[in-house]
């Protein structure tokens, strides 16, 4: 029996599990160990040649009967099988001077740089004249100089990542024993506590037990990651060696292109950085209310003059979302591991009125997301702050661009067979994706499922019910009903598209309330009721989606409006394009003039003839410029923001679709096009 080892009879305890038994494996360093805590440990050790004690770190040799062997963690590339198989076997063939396929009886001598190909003395002269060659051998020398220094580069690469999984390895054990610490305190507290507090101890073991999964999970991802790319590195570097002392000089150079991209891809990889591990203790408290205490996770704190910013050097464009990176850092400069960082970032942008959707969010890799969104083009002073403190790069200036709108395609329709588009006029999209679109050419109305599939014709033209005269506007009432701007029969048409009836038809010519002269934009307001744009009696109607007439408003007073496109409800407003004022004008709920902006011209933030409206996402107004050809982005108080940077051929109406498309009418093209 080795004299550093003896067997007990007696009851002992593991100095690691704490578990009492007999006749344990014990270490002559005076700690015992059970088989269960002897193996694990010393699976950890044998790594390194001798077993570590795991209390007192001595080294000392293992028993017999507890060699473990260590498992292979190394495989063979399926492509170096066959190579390995044949020098088992003895077979593996020496290099040996190759002849040309085309003259057999010649060998090959050169190497053609322009064909990228071997080449014996007949085909220089018959085949490839005038072009770069060199002797093979001294090509071959060339390329297994290059080989060697990749191989030599990936070799210095790979132990770099072997560093990485030895840190790995280490914070594994660290883990381990800091959880079993703190489990076996928290049995010792559990000990001196009533029975009723035992579902309380379950909870903590269980809390503690998801820490340690958590953290475990994470490390041995990492580590099997590096082992992936160890494994690469070592398998590419041994066949490239293999290749050199065995292969062909013709096999060298044919494979010659391919061993560079790889070595290029591996010597690219990153070393990733070593996180440090969490400290998990538990903290007993007093037995009052019979609560044995909580679980403590503690971090080294997050330091901000040790954070950094990322992602700053981009392009930010108003009424877009700007996101960067906020990469937290201990005071050591270790990447922190705490979890909701978040509730400890705070993101400040100046001039706090021009900003939308200011939003602080964790990352999954431990940065943090910051995201806000700009209203109008200019700087933006960011100043980002962890616990109070400010970064060292705070506050700095940001410039934000002008958004240019860009058309991504267009949309397509499918018609039934014979149908086509004479006039494309209004645009209405519901809550499912399916598209109305007004022909006023052709007095109808399609209806297209999502997908652009033409599901239903209504209409012709004539007075009757359910037939059109130049029908302008179209608006979604609910997902099934649709409202129409019948303008030359001066009456709004309420239809049902799923069956084609009509629902509700109001209005007739005239001045008087309900009444409509050339009706030529209708939509619904937050309160379902019926807002009607009137061309010839320039005002707005506002009714009851039955038709009633409630008021109306811009036909009288300073600022009367003429020859109105288009007037949609938003935030307590009206806004309407006035056409014949080349301005846009906003008015309260009970139709109070409030404010107004732009003028004709074909600068930025000018209109020539302002058509049809839609508030976007970012709460600002995108114009359909008629005869300047273009859409623009306006704030609510008027402030140019961006524009369509591609010339759209008269835009009539547009609306956006529920995936958050903007879709545009070409009245000139009869074409709809998708914005984004």
């Amino acid at each position: 029996m080795d004299p550093l080892l003896k067997n007990l009879k007696k009851q002992v305890t593991c100095s690691i599990c704490l578990d009492t038994y007999t006749e344990p494996k014990t270490i002559s360093c005076l700690h015992t160990f059970c088989c269960e805590c002897l193996e694990r440990h010393a699976r950890v050790s044998q790594r390194q040649g001798k077993f570590r004690c795991p209390e007192c770190q001595a080294e000392i040799g293992l028993p017999e009967g507890n060699r473990f062997d260590r498992l292979p963690n190394s495989f063979f590339h399926k492509s170096l099988l066959g190579v390995l198989e044949a020098e088992d076997h003895g077979a593996v063939p020496r290099p040996q001077q190759e002849t040309c396929s085309q003259h057999k009886e010649e060998r090959l001598r050169y190497f053609c740089f322009s064909c990228d190909m071997c080449i014996c003395p007949i085909c220089v002269t018959e085949d490839h004249r005038g072009h770069a060659f060199e002797v093979l051998e001294k090509a071959m020398q060339e390329e297994k100089k290059n080989i060697v220094s990749n191989v030599e580069t990936i070799k210095e690469k790979a132990n770099l990542f072997r560093e990485e999984i030895r840190k790995l390895e280490k914070t594994s054990e660290d883990v381990e024993m800091i959880i079993t610490i703190a489990k076996r305190e928290v049995s010792e507290a559990a000990e001196h506590v009533i029975i009723k507090t035992r579902q309380q101890e379950k909870q903590l073991l269980q809390s503690l037990e998801m820490t340690r999964r958590k953290r475990i999970e994470r490390i041995n991802s990492a580590k099997q990651e590096l082992e992936s790319l160890v494994k690469r590195m070592i398998q590419a570097a041994e066949f490239a060696e293999k290749m050199v002392q065995r292969n062909s000089t013709a096999d060298i150079i044919r494979n010659k292109n391919t061993l560079r991209q790889k070595f290029e891809e591996l010597r690219g990889s990153e070393v990733p950085k070593h996180r440090q591990t969490t400290f998990v203790k538990f903290a007993a408290v007093s037995l009052q209310n019979f609560k044995l205490g909580s679980i403590q996770v503690t971090e080294k704190p997050v330091n901000a003059f040790k954070s950094t910013l990322e992602r700053l050097d981009q392009t930010f464009h108003a009424g877009v979302q700007a996101e960067f990176m906020l990469c937290p850092r201990t005071s050591g400069g270790e990447m922190s591991d705490q979890d909701d960082l978040k509730d400890q970032v705070a993101l400040l942008i100046k001039p706090a009125k021009d900003v939308i959707s200011v939003i602080v969010e964790d990352k999954d890799d431990g940065n943090v997301r910051l995201m806000f969104t700009p209203k109008v083009p200019g700087a933006y002073s960011i100043q980002v702050k962890i616990n109070g403190d400010k970064l060292p790069t705070c506050p700095m200036t940001v410039l934000v661009k002008e958004r240019e709108l860009v058309v991504a395609g267009e949309l397509k329709l499918k018609f039934f067979p014979g149908d086509t588009l004479t006039g494309l006029n209004g645009i209405a999209v519901n809550t499912k994706g399916e598209i109305a679109v007004t022909d006023n050419k052709g007095h109808c109305v399609y209806v297209f499922d999502k997908d652009g599939n033409c599901s239903r014709k209504i209409g012709s033209m004539g007075s009757s019910a359910g037939k059109f005269q130049y029908p302008e506007g179209v608006s979604f009432l609910n997902d099934n009903e649709v409202l129409i701007a019948d303008s030359c029969n001066n009456r709004i048409q309420r239809l049902n598209i799923q069956t084609g009836t009509v629902v509700k038809i109001f209005g007739k010519y005239g001045q008087g309330k309900g009444e409509f002269g050339f009706p030529i934009d209708v939509n619904v307001d937050e309160e379902e009721r019926v807002v009607v744009s009137e061309w010839e009696n320039n005002r707005i109607q506002v009714m009851s989606k039955e038709g009633e007439p409630i008021f109306t408003f811009g036909d009288w007073g300073p600022e009367k409006l003429c020859k109105i496109r288009s007037c949609i409800s938003f935030k307590n407003m009206f806004l309407v394009s006035d056409g014949g004022n080349y301005c846009i004008k906003a008015f309260d709920k009970s139709g109070t003039f409030l404010y107004k902006f732009g003028k004709q011209g074909n600068q930025d933030g000018q209109f020539n003839w302002p058509g049809c409206l839609l508030v976007d996402s970012s709460d600002n107004i995108l114009v359909c410029d008629y005869h300047n050809n273009r859409v623009q982005q306006i704030s609510l108080d008027g402030r140019f923001i961006g524009k369509s940077i591609t010339r759209l051929p008269e835009p009539a109406a547009i609306t956006t679709a529920p995936d958050g498309r903007v879709l545009v009418t070409s009245e000139d093209e009869k074409k709809v096009y998708i914005l984004k």
